[in-house]
């Protein structure tokens, strides 16, 4: 076959080590830089990476990597060309295939191509040339372009020259990074059912583009209309602490950030602001201190949120954490003693704990507070020498909610939950109001497990039982569910599509190739109807809103009621519909009720 699959784990003593699944292929046909070409050898090599993922010794949390050589010689057309068609390709194949690419953990998509050229003698010559879309390096399947320098005796590649103008000098041994810190990050957020913080702004550009190719085929043969995708269309800038504490625009390596809460200011040429509108994003970063609320984090997000009040922007709060830190002084676990009540019986409980005299002067003054006993110091409280391990969190927290409920009074708040969001993570996505929930992202206040012993018994089997979807959703909480993250970023740039860029701006009105004086066409039934098709319309009749803008939102509870938002000539509205039909209701059983 010209398909081999190969299951690689890194030679390591820790636990989850890194493990990655190769697709390799040969191709004999021609046409693979075209898109129609890469499309099908890329959704090839996903079925077979499909296959793969279903055998039993594939981890939830590897990554996978796809390689395809093609044998044809290619005529009529430079290394540059080549290279530049590959990175129009691939914008093109992510914003259709992202999902599945998601869902399949890709992380490097490689093709090998053979270009016929002459030598500087004007002799025929083939050069290789190796197309790479690979996350490596953070950037989610960014493309780079090498030309291979074989080595004249053996063929084997000596070097690997990047492709493009100035560049050709830069040359590197091996364009392949081994498993590094980021990767590292990418398996822990997968681990959870998330995705890595800094990959959803390859997401959001991802989104973008589908909403503008989706905008623009809407839009076909309508007079003024764009044609073309405007340039510049993603643009990010990490909202960093300075040394005076206040928050500044940079940029930074991907994966060296020490707090786990980051921020940025997002700048987005969407259909309705072509020339480009800005957005605050906050996320928990999951893979430090499992996304945990501490000190630091609490001041980033508190900042970011300021920030966007005080520049009257959207703020949007991608959600996954594990809640409010509670830490231990891991340096006393070894250096205390207990006094137990009956030596003979440690199960009848103890008295205190207590340090020696000797132990007790080697600690740093002020870490713990004492009281003198017979066997030497009895431990009242323990302090630490470390900031952020205690209560001091708890006070966060309680200032991170107040600046939520500000954010929505005075600026439009959005969150989107997925892995998870626990205590303090919780209430800041209900005190924004408006939540996207991702199927495998329980929003709740305590683990299952606590509960269950509070209870006395396995009550609880799973956190989704607490604040899975088929909880939040129904009861309110939730306004709208998703499959996985990339859906859940275009709900996020959907609905943003509805506010005006800042709390000062008129309405976000966009270009729609639908007339503003036609006619609503749909007809209420003497029987009863769905009161959405008045404001959808349907394929054969057009409805009160501009064709496909209808939008529905909390569509699992209260549903007598039908609300969404939608366009009229452009101009986005909300809409409120009764349902006159006879609807029904599912309420989850709780298990811990008797």
């Amino acid at each position: 076959r010209n398909v081999q699959i190969y299951v690689g784990t890194e030679k390591t003593a820790k636990r989850n080590a890194a493990q990655v699944v190769f697709v390799r292929g040969v191709t004999h046909t021609p046409g693979l830089v075209t898109f129609s070409g890469a499309r099908r050898a890329l959704l090839q090599g996903l079925d077979e990476l499909e296959r793969a993922q279903s055998n039993s010794k594939v981890t939830l949390q590897s990554s996978s990597r796809i390689y395809l050589h093609s044998l044809p010689e290619l005529t009529g057309a430079t290394p540059e060309e080549i290279a530049n068609n590959f990175y129009d390709v691939v914008d093109k194949l992510k914003s259709r295939l992202a999902q599945r690419l998601l869902k399949l953990r890709v992380d490097e998509i490689e093709a090998k191509v053979r270009v016929t050229s002459t030598d500087e003698d004007g002799n025929p010559m083939v050069v290789p040339v190796r197309l790479v879309a690979s996350s490596m390096e953070g950037e989610w399947l960014k493309s780079a372009a090498y030309i291979e320098r074989p080595d004249p005796v053996t063929g084997v590649t000596r070097e690997f020259c990047v492709i493009g103008a100035g560049k050709d000098a830069v040359c590197m041994l091996d364009p392949y990074s081994t498993s590094n810190i980021i990767q590292t990050k990418r398996a822990i957020a997968r681990r959870v059912g998330s995705t890595y913080a800094y990959d959803f702004l390859g997401l959001l550009e991802v989104g973008l583009i589908q909403e503008w190719e989706n905008y623009l085929s809407d839009l076909a043969g309508a007079p003024g209309a764009p044609s073309i995708i405007p340039g510049g269309l993603f643009e990010s800038q990490e909202l960093l602490e300075g040394p005076d504490g206040n928050l500044v625009l940079g940029k930074r390596e991907i994966g060296t950030n020490k707090v786990g809460m980051v921020a940025w200011l997002v700048k987005m040429k969407t259909p309705e602001y072509p020339e480009g509108r800005e957005v605050v994003f906050i996320a928990n970063d999951v893979t430090v201190q499992s996304g945990s609320f501490g000190v630091p984090e609490d001041e980033l997000f508190f900042k970011a949120s300021k920030y966007a009040r005080e520049h009257k922007l959207p703020r949007v709060y991608i959600a996954c954490n594990s809640g409010a830190r509670i830490g231990l002084v891991d340096d006393l676990k070894p250096k205390f003693n207990i006094k137990f009540i009956d030596e003979a019986s440690p199960s009848k409980g103890f008295e205190y704990l207590y340090l020696t005299d000797e132990v007790y002067k080697s600690l740093p003054e002020g870490s713990v507070n004492v009281r003198q006993v017979p066997e030497g110091w009895a431990i009242t409280d323990i302090i630490g020498t470390d900031e952020g391990i205690g209560v001091e969190n708890l006070q966060g927290s309680g200032k991170i909610a107040g600046e939520t409920s500000r954010a929505y009074d005075e600026i439009f708040t959005l969150s989107y939950v997925t892995g998870r969001s626990v205590g303090i993570g919780a209430y800041l996505v209900r005190l924004g109001q408006r939540i996207i929930q991702m199927k495998q992202g329980p929003m709740l206040l305590t683990g299952y497990g606590a509960l269950n012993k509070l209870l006395g018994r396995e009550v609880y089997t799973s956190q989704d039982q607490l604040g899975g979807p088929q909880v939040m959703f129904p009861n309110g909480c939730t306004h709208e569910v998703v499959d996985d993250d990339q859906q859940g970023v275009s709900s996020i740039l959907r609905w943003l599509s509805f506010v005006p860029k800042t709390t000062e701006s008129p309405p976000a009105v966009r270009q729609c190739a639908d007339p503003v004086n036609r006619d609503v066409e749909w007809r209420p039934t003497p029987t009863p109807y769905d009161p959405r098709l008045m404001l959808s319309g349907t394929a054969d009749a057009a409805g009160f809103f501009d064709k496909g803008s209808w939008k529905e939102y909390l569509s699992g509870w209260g549903k007598s009621t039908v609300i969404g938002r939608g366009r009229l000539g452009g101009i986005p509205m909300g809409a409120i519909a009764v349902e006159t039909r006879l609807v029904e209701r599912i309420v989850p059983a709780d298990p811990a009720d008797p």
